[in-house]
């Protein structure tokens, strides 16, 4: 009978060591969906930008708009217009939009942005409002936001980022 228990103890003392072995954080069902989009959009895409606040309404060529993939899955963006400055925003999540492409949102960050009237820089916490990329990898829509009334700011600057040329004006 001591035979037969020290037995069964055994092998439930190697199955759980089995199964807590085998054990995989990158398998988890609710995130793998979440990693996939993200990987799947990481690079660099250029492209102009539309600039909207209360005292400017303009469009800018020749800026940058990158995704990396940070270690807990997440994405980081850096976003440079050549004129404004230079925003990094950390947490983005993405998904894939079956037949359509991805989506991403969120993160926190800063926006170093040039003091176009005294010189200098001066920075300002931002965030991705919302973002798209086409399933060819394409096309990408931002929105980025510098929120500039800390720091005696003038209220919300929002940068519309998007891949192409930009259009002329009619």
């Amino acid at each position: 009978m001591k035979l037969k228990n020290i037995f069964i103890l055994f092998a439930l003392a190697l199955g759980t060591c089995a199964f807590v072995a085998c054990g995989d954080e990158e398998q988890d069902p609710s995130t793998q969906g979440e990693n996939a989009a993200a990987k799947a959009i990481v690079g660099t895409y250029e492209g102009w930008t539309h600039l909207e606040s209360t005292f400017i309404n303009k469009n800018y060529t020749g800026d940058t708009f990158a995704l990396a993939l940070a270690q807990d899955g997440t994405l980081t963006a850096t976003f440079i217009n050549q004129v404004w400055g230079t925003a990094t925003i950390k947490g983005i999540r993405a998904l894939e939009i079956p037949n359509e492409g991805y989506s991403f949102t969120g993160g926190e960050g800063s926006f170093v942005m040039n003091d176009v009237r005294q010189g200098g820089t001066q920075e300002f916490p931002c965030l991705v409002g919302s973002g798209t990329v086409s399933s060819d990898l394409k096309t990408l829509q931002v929105v980025i936001i510098a929120n500039m009334t800390v720091a005696g700011g003038h209220g919300e600057m929002t940068f519309l980022f998007q891949t192409g040329e930009m259009p002329t004006a009619e």
